[in-house]
């Protein structure tokens, strides 16, 4: 489980613009380097922030958002993994958003599927067919299917190896540097967020299962 405040996978980054910038203050170099190479430091210990997070409701049916982001669309497909028609709730991550994603619901990751794909930009309406993409079922009476999808400036997505069992928003992945969630849902859904609402993973509440 991932518990660390700085994520790890964040660690090259951060050390190396951090070296960069104290070899600029030895050496002194310029000052404009001085601040480029602070700023590029600041960043990367804010981009992979690890906060915690606690669900708006912990219910048996909720479903908690698995992503940060804006949502940009709501509309019904059919979902990788189940090739079920069900309702597809597309988050829009951007740099300044946290990058971890977390468990929708309560229940098993049951099937994984990873998929080399392209880098288009996510503004391309092909993007989240052809990208690389990684999609994970979450499965207890009902199913539910979240696919991270990587973007132009993304070249990375890490999954944490977690396998059956897990709890509601527990971390299971993230995607580097602006990207794209796919959360898709049963039909009969009963859905409490709207297009263009910004969420956050393991916190807002995108609605409950098994609704009539």
């Amino acid at each position: 489980m991932k518990t660390e405040i700085i994520l790890k996978e964040g660690y090259p980054f951060i050390f190396t613009s951090g070296g960069l910038f104290l070899l600029s203050l030895i050496f002194q170099f310029n000052s404009f380097w001085q601040i480029l190479f602070f700023i590029t430091f600041a960043f990367f210990v804010y981009f992979f922030r690890n906060p915690e997070r606690v669900p708006e409701d912990s219910s048996k049916d909720a479903i908690i958002s698995p992503s940060d982001g804006e949502i940009i669309s709501i509309t019904e497909e059919k979902a990788p993994l189940t090739d079920e028609e069900m309702v597809k709730i597309s988050i829009r991550l951007s740099l300044f958003d946290v990058h971890v994603q977390r468990s929708p619901i309560e229940g098993e990751i049951t099937a994984k599927e990873y998929i080399h794909g392209l880098f288009l930009s996510l503004g391309n309406e092909k993007a989240s067919e052809l990208n690389e993409q990684n999609r994970v079922l979450f499965q207890n009476s009902s199913k539910v299917v979240v696919n991270q999808i990587a973007g132009f400036i993304t070249r990375r997505i890490v999954d944490f190896g977690l396998f059956g069992r897990v709890k509601l928003a527990q971390r299971y992945g993230m995607i580097m540097f602006g990207s794209q969630v796919d959360l898709y849902i049963p039909k009969n859904a009963k859905i409490k967020v709207t297009e263009f609402q910004k969420v956050k993973a393991g916190e807002t509440l995108i609605g409950f299962l098994n609704e009539d």
